[in-house]
């Protein structure tokens, strides 16, 4: 079904603007986290660690975030053990991963107050709305085969 907009000249959410958002932020991102050494992926998995979960349940939260098999989770998970960034069976941050996991925890902290800086909070809850749906019916989708 196609409505028509309450305003022709406003721009549409759609694959398109959506992609052209994700690209100028992950390019932001990646600068971010060149400095920390870490891959996006690795700080996905850090971050599962850091927020207190065991390995099954920071392999089981990578894999969903980054649609990427259990294998593939816990390999990210053993390269930071590898670099020194965690330790232990059930894995905790090292000093180091510690470090590099608040510094860059910091960077996107900034880097969010200055891309949605005057933004009112109700076009970023509405926004949040039809991105939350896009991103089930994609899931769906991949799901379905």
């Amino acid at each position: 079904m196609t409505t028509t907009p309450a305003d022709p000249s406003a721009p549409l959410l759609d694959g398109r603007s959506i992609g052209i958002a994700y690209h100028a932020i992950a390019a932001v991102r990646d600068r971010l986290l060149a400095a920390s050494g870490l891959t996006f992926h690795q700080s996905v998995a850090l971050k599962a660690v850091a927020d207190g979960l065991d390995r099954a349940g920071a392999a089981d939260r990578v894999g969903a975030t980054l649609l990427i098999g259990a294998a593939q989770a816990d390999a990210l998970l053993g390269e930071l053990a590898g670099a020194g960034l965690l330790e232990g069976e059930r894995p905790s941050l090292t000093g180091k991963g510690r470090d590099v996991q608040d510094r860059f925890t910091d960077a996107v902290a900034g880097l969010t107050e200055r891309l949605y800086a005057g933004i009112p909070v109700a076009e970023r809850e509405i926004a949040a709305r039809a991105l939350a749906h896009v991103a089930a019916r994609a899931n769906a989708e991949l799901a379905a085969g």
